[in-house]
């Protein structure tokens, strides 16, 4: 019976195309009062690394039709982490959900590797990731590796990649508690082997919740962008966002603020056709006191370009000069 586990335990992929035998992970295989007992070794896997792989040794052990329970016993190694050497954590927030901080988060992280900087792109939307659909990462297609208990982070345009959408099927809904969330994302953090980066980018969820707290407390940010369309009702959950990041316990400086979607730009006249109101965000931060970072307008080829998964930017010479000078400016407030 233990040779044919082991057969079995061969069909379970896990790093650099090895499977969990090769890799040593199996130390050994018990079979006891018509259980099967497989003890692994790992230097303190993820969660969802350790779920999908105690899946996959199920799933793979049921192929071979042995039809006896399966307990997997999984000792922690003490293997010395990778610490990574990230220069600047920006994170890209708002209090309001659908004004576009992914599609800006995206477009950043790539106009940044464009000048030149290694970048990374954390993607700590729990229940909603959008960065894997902005740079065409189909779950199907993610082969994540890990050495070590540490994740490798996937590379798109040049940007290092983390999301929970790797881990989760399209629609999936992740249903958890704001304890496990955290634990998650302190995973994609501390246990991701990032490297040496110039700059990561966090794309924030909505709201003032478990996610910023557990960010604010977890790591020293170098500055907040606001992202906010024009209208009051999105101002109004801005206003709160910003509350929350000058509260003195969990104080990160903020860097200024963008509006998303500003204006319409007719070709023919020449004019700009304000869909949200003019000028909402540039006043709004003045009242606030916060550095005007720059506008982006409302385009089909932004939207367009998105649904397929490229950045922007990669596309059209004037948002990419758009986002290029709004860039500067994150790194001209970070200088100060």
């Amino acid at each position: 019976m233990k040779k044919k586990v082991e057969k079995a335990l061969e069909n379970v992929i896990i790093i650099d195309n090895r499977n969990i035998v090769e890799s040593g992970w199996v130390k050994k295989i018990d079979f006891i009062n018509n259980e099967i007992i497989i003890y692994l070794s790992l230097s303190n896997p993820a969660m969802h690394i350790k779920n999908k792989l105690i899946r996959n040794i199920s799933h793979s052990i049921k192929n071979k039709n042995i039809l006896y329970p399966v307990r997997i016993k999984i000792e922690i190694k003490s293997d010395p982490k990778i610490k990574p050497v990230i220069k600047n954590i920006i994170a890209i927030a708002s209090g309001k959900g659908g004004v576009g901080k992914s599609t800006i988060a995206t477009n950043i992280a790539v106009t940044l590797v464009q000048m030149g900087f290694h970048v990374g792109l954390l993607d700590a939307d729990i229940y909603g990731p959008s960065i894997p659909l902005m740079f065409h990462i189909n779950e199907e297609s993610v082969n994540l590796q890990h050495k070590n208990g540490i994740m490798i982070p996937i590379t798109s345009y040049g940007v290092k990649i983390i999301s929970i959408g790797f881990f989760s099927h399209h629609g999936e809904a992740i249903v958890w508690r704001g304890p496990m969330v955290t634990k998650v994302l302190r995973q994609f953090l501390h246990e991701t082997n990032w490297g040496e980066l110039d700059f990561l980018i966090v794309d924030l969820p909505p709201g003032t919740g478990d996610i910023h707290l557990s960010l604010l407390e977890e790591i020293t940010i170098k500055g907040i962008v606001m992202v906010s369309t024009s209208q009051k009702i999105a101002l109004s959950d801005v206003h709160r966002s910003i509350g929350m990041f000058r509260i003195r316990s969990i104080y990160a400086p903020i860097l200024g603020i963008i509006e998303n979607m500003s204006y319409v730009f007719s070709k023919k006249t020449k004019d700009k056709s304000y869909f949200f109101g003019k000028n909402g965000v540039i006043d709004f931060s003045k009242k606030m006191n916060l550095f005007f970072l720059g506008e982006i307008p409302m385009l089909q080829e932004i939207r367009e370009y998105s649904d397929l998964g490229i950045p922007v930017v990669l596309k059209n010479k004037d948002v990419q000069n758009i986002f290029r000078n709004i860039s500067k400016n994150i790194i001209n407030q970070l200088s100060q």
